[in-house]
């Protein structure tokens, strides 16, 4: 199938999703008039710009599961993107709330929700949430995850740190002095994105694996680093500690290029295939 083809059998229809504190910009894809509806995907995204970058793929994705039956939804948080609000006005609960709603939306929708697709810092709040539904019919899809929040925000905070190279006129800034001047209740600008202390903290403290999805169906997909096959050492750490605590997951590596880290539109088709491939219905778990 064309790519052109494949685009035309999935219907987009973007919308607005009415929450408490406003509306959140939304982009439901399912497949063509006419086509069986066996449920849908809720899209959770990654944190600022990687977001942008992850476009591209999931509307790829959702194009594969419109071919097996299966619509998605993306949401832009609150604070992001087209829905309501500032970036400074952004929070980690708002989001979780506004994950919820529209899963609540989903579940209205034909054949509900079968599964949460959580990119990079957005699987941390995938878990979160799914452990928050307790129902382990959901499957949970997770695409380069992210364990620890604290490590992520740090190395987003560089991102200014790199910013200022080319102005030696201005004082050199390090994280410290940047979370010195979140700790004191100043928001920080970075990158266009201006963050509130509240959800510095919030990012600060998400840990993976403090939440226990209750679900047998989990797939874990990391990109392949240089020729090793394998997981990180520190996602491997994390399977481990949810592995100890009854939470198993399907841990695999995708070759390709890291899709949310470059500027310019690149995909990585193997991780779309893996991510099929699993969801199939009738596939193993």
């Amino acid at each position: 199938m064309s790519r052109r083809e494949a685009a035309a059998a999935v219907v987009v229809e973007p919308f607005f999703l009415d929450v408490p504190g406003g509306r959140l910009f939304a982009v439901h894809r399912r497949p063509a008039d006419g086509a069986a509806v066996r449920g849908h995907v809720l899209c959770v995204p990654p944190f600022n710009e990687e977001m942008n970058r992850c476009r591209s793929m999931l509307s790829l994705q959702a194009q594969a599961f419109a071919r097996l039956g299966f619509g998605t939804l993306l949401i832009d948080l609150h604070g992001t993107g087209d829905s309501a609000g500032d970036y400074r006005d952004a929070r980690w609960s708002i989001w979780l709330a506004n994950l919820r709603a529209a899963f609540m939306w989903l579940s209205a929708q034909p054949g509900g929700c079968h599964a949460l697709l959580g990119i990079r810092l957005g699987a941390i709040l995938a878990a979160e949430l799914h452990t928050d539904l307790g129902q382990p019919q959901v499957a949970l899809i997770l695409w380069q995850p992210v364990v620890d929040g604290k490590l992520h925000l740090t190395q987003f905070l560089r991102v200014r740190m790199a910013a200022q190279l080319d102005r030696p006129n201005l004082p050199k800034e390090t994280t410290a002095a940047m979370r010195q001047q979140l700790a004191s209740g100043q928001t920080l600008e970075v990158a266009g994105y201006e963050i509130h202390p509240e959800l510095v903290r919030a990012i600060d403290s998400a840990r993976l694996t403090d939440h226990r999805p209750a679900t047998p169906r989990i797939i874990w997909l990391e990109n392949a680093n240089g020729e090793s096959p394998e997981v990180s050492q520190p996602s491997r750490s994390a399977l481990d500690t949810w592995a100890a605590a009854g939470v198993g997951a399907d841990a695999r590596t995708f070759a390709g290029p890291a899709f949310w880290q470059v500027h310019e539109r690149v995909v990585a088709p193997a991780i779309i295939e893996q991510t099929t491939a699993w969801f199939r219905p009738g596939a193993a778990s």
